[in-house]
């Protein structure tokens, strides 16, 4: 057995890792979330002595690394079109980003944020949805959508 640590984030300065346990062919027994140094050191510590694995079975696998292996993932982009007189507030408009950003990374979700002054009506519009394959994921794109505009009322007049 294995005990391999993914370095999967870094979320504010602290990184979070996917820890997995793999049987002798590198197939995957468990898996576990955890946050920081400490938790990881932990759950490798307690799967070391569960398993009675040495030092030379655990492999540790950078952020670099992580992110290159799984480069086929692209963020969504979304653009929020807000009225143009917010923009002549800069603290207004840098503390609402902030509080969006904050939600979304919050949330889990990987999305690039724009702001775009505008004179038309209010929306958020994702512009690259063509990286979703799967119904289901347009599904949860309408919905973040939603979410997003009523919790920050995009649109609500």
């Amino acid at each position: 057995m294995k005990i391999v640590t993914k370095n999967c984030s870094l979320t504010k300065g602290e990184r979070g890792y996917l820890i997995y346990l793999t049987d002798d062919n590198g197939n995957s027994l468990e898996c576990h979330d955890v946050t920081g140094e400490e938790e990881r050191e932990e759950k490798e510590n307690q799967l070391s002595k569960e398993n009675d694995i040495s030092g030379s079975d655990v492999e540790y696998v950078s952020l670099e690394k992580y992110k290159s292996q799984n480069n086929n993932y692209t963020p969504l982009i979304l653009v929020f079109y807000l009225n143009e007189e917010l923009f002549s507030m800069q603290d207004a408009i840098k503390s609402y980003g902030e509080n969006v950003r904050q939600y979304l990374e919050n949330k889990g979700d990987n999305v690039r944020l724009f702001f775009l002054p505008t004179k038309e009506p209010e929306k958020i519009t994702c512009i690259n949805p063509v990286f979703i394959e799967e119904e289901a994921e347009f599904d949860k794109l309408n919905d973040l959508i939603e979410d997003i505009s009523n919790k920050f009322q995009v649109g609500v007049e």
